[in-house]
């Protein structure tokens, strides 16, 4: 347990700002600044000034028979006697603050990576399979964008959400960080027109057989997807129905990843020479 002085005073919070979102970090340990500093949204920038509108985000250490408690947007949302899971749902509260509040962006859980020039999206909730596919692509050759997010801006366009892949292993729920460069992959820079979104899941079996999935029909299952609906959904469907525009999509349960990498990449490039 630690023991922090009354008197001792708390470190100045760090100012961030992501993707246009201001927050501040802060916490009564000075020692855990870099480890929270660790956990920051992708294209995190660390502010030299205030800025007084910035969401908090504070951790509190034990003292007194209290555990860690994180604090977001003024409310405890995990009490725990161990640091780590405390930095995992830091690292969380941060994301989703983001994804909800950026000013000219549309956050749509998803993986994605590039393909000659256009992008391949793949949407879906957690333990769906899709940084597995991501990465198998990777391997192959596509170009990594995420695997948790396609950030779109107001033309449908997809940008880089490179942060390192989250890879489960098999019958273990716990991520482990998987830096790009251990696939042979690179990272995006530039923003991508989207040419498939592909909606899958794994089964153990399955073979992988698309089906056509409509436009509309298309925006719609994306929008169980997108961060910011309740905020702003007008803006995120005007967005999603753009991203469509010259976009096909799919739908097939899938088995091993591997078995589908080939054809969809052979699919994605004929429709990109369209």
């Amino acid at each position: 347990m630690l023991d922090h002085p009354a008197d001792q005073p708390n470190p100045a919070p760090v100012h961030c700002v992501s993707f246009g979102v201001p927050f501040r970090l802060s916490t009564d340990d000075p020692s855990l600044l870099p480890a929270m500093i660790n956990v920051l949204p992708y294209q995190t920038e660390i502010s030299q000034d205030e800025i007084p509108e910035a969401e908090p985000f504070h951790i509190a250490t034990p003292h007194e028979g209290c555990a860690f408690r994180l604090r977001s947007h003024g409310a405890v949302t995990l009490e725990h006697n161990d640091l780590p899971p405390i930095l995992e749902r830091l690292g969380q509260d941060l994301m989703v603050h983001v994804a909800n509040h950026a000013p000219d962006r549309v956050f749509v859980h998803a993986g994605v990576v590039g393909w000659h020039g256009r992008a391949i999206v793949i949407p879906g909730r957690s333990f769906a399979g899709k940084t597995t596919l991501v990465a198998e692509l990777v391997k192959a050759g596509a170009t990594y964008y995420s695997d948790e997010y396609a950030v779109l801006d107001d033309d449908g366009r997809v940008h880089p959400y490179a942060r390192e892949l989250q890879m489960r292993q098999p019958s273990n729920p716990e991520q482990r960080s998987v830096p790009i460069e251990t696939l042979n992959g690179i990272a995006g820079v530039l923003p991508l027109p989207v040419v498939q979104v592909i909606f899958t899941e794994y089964q153990p079996g399955a073979a992988w057989k698309p089906e056509p999935v409509s436009p509309g029909m298309a925006v719609l299952e994306m929008l169980r997807h997108t961060i910011p609906i309740q905020r702003t959904p007008a803006r995120a469907m005007a967005t999603l129905t753009r991203m469509m525009r010259d976009a096909k999509a799919w739908q097939s349960q899938r088995g091993e990843a591997q078995a589908a990498v080939a054809a969809l990449l052979e699919s994605a490039l004929q429709e990109s020479r369209r």
